[in-house]
Order: structure tokens, then sequence, then C-alpha cells
């Protein structure tokens, strides 16, 4: 997001050329360049009609050094310019395309959070229904707890009543020696 907005900066969309006339620019620099190179070719060869062929070369490549860095320049700009559009252009398509899928995944959570509200009613509601039945099957309770009761005191009764004298022990096993 930082880096959107420095590019939203460098780049509003009153500086930013449409395509013709980016088109129209680099199309000019072409033919710049193209007649910088025929005019040194020419420089050239009339420099080989003279009697100081070497000199004249040396000021044709002068002369050429100096448009060369000017058309560097315009060139340089150019393709700085080049690379903030294609940059700029590149955060706007990632910007869309995380606003969907934000959007996605927060339509996502929606549903979630609705769906987990409704599951802890329906268990909330049943856990209503399960302690209102409960109430209602306290006698069957209480019953059930009599009978353990009596069952446990028959049980010990009947340990109590045994006659039979516990069995002897197992004897010890023998060594042999």
């Amino acid at each position: 997001m930082g880096s959107n907005a420095s590019f939203a900066q460098i780049l509003s969309a009153s500086e930013i050329p449409s395509d013709e006339e980016r088109l129209a620019e680099s199309t000019r620099l072409e033919k710049k360049r193209e007649e910088m190179d025929a005019t040194y070719q020419k420089a050239m060869r009339e420099c080989y009609q003279r009697f100081d062929v070497v000199g004249c070369q040396l000021k044709a490549r002068d002369k050429r050094l100096v448009v060369l860095a000017v058309l560097r320049k315009e060139e340089k700009k150019f393709n700085a310019l080049e690379r903030q559009i294609k940059a700029f252009e590149s955060i706007q398509r990632t910007a869309e395309k995380t606003s969907e899928a934000q959007q996605q995944e927060a339509a996502n959570q929606r549903e979630e959070a609705q769906q987990a509200a409704k599951d802890r009613q329906e268990r909330t509601e049943q856990k209503k229904q399960d302690y209102d039945s409960q109430g209602k099957n306290r006698p069957n309770f209480d019953v059930k707890q009599r009978e353990a009761a009596e069952h446990r005191a028959d049980t010990e009764k009947r340990l109590k009543e045994r006659t039979n004298a516990p069995a002897d022990p197992l004897p010890s096993p023998v060594r042999d020696k």
C-alpha cells in the first residue's frame, strides 16, 4: 500500500502520457537516432574527400558524441517514465486482485461466523432440552439409585453369610538344589 501511494505521487493521472503519446515519443527517439547515425556516416564520407582525414574524423566523432549524449538523456528519461508506468500498472493490477481476494475472504469469514453462531445456538437449545428432560427423569434416577443401593447391600450381606473358610494358600515352588 505504501509503495502504491508513492507511485501515485510520482505519476498522477495527468502526468501519465497516453499510449499514442508514448508510441510517438518512442518513434521520435528512434528517428532522431537514425538521423544522427546518418549524419555521422555522411560526415565520415566527406572526411575521406579532405586532406586531413583523421582530424576531420575526430571532429565528426566529437559532434556525434555531443548529440549522442543529448539523445541518451532523452532516452533515459523516456525509459524511466516507461518503467514507472509499467510498475504503477503492475501495482494497480495486484491491488485489484488483492482487493478481490480480500472481498472473497471477508465473505467466507462472514459465512463461517454465521455458521458458528448457528451451531452455538443449536448446542444451547440442545443443552436446554437435555436439562429440562433431566428434571423430568428425576424420579427414574432416584429409583435406580435405590435399586443400586439395595443391590450393594444384598451383595455385602451374602459375602458376610458365607461360611466357607478361605482356601489354603498354594505351596511355594520347590527349587532343585
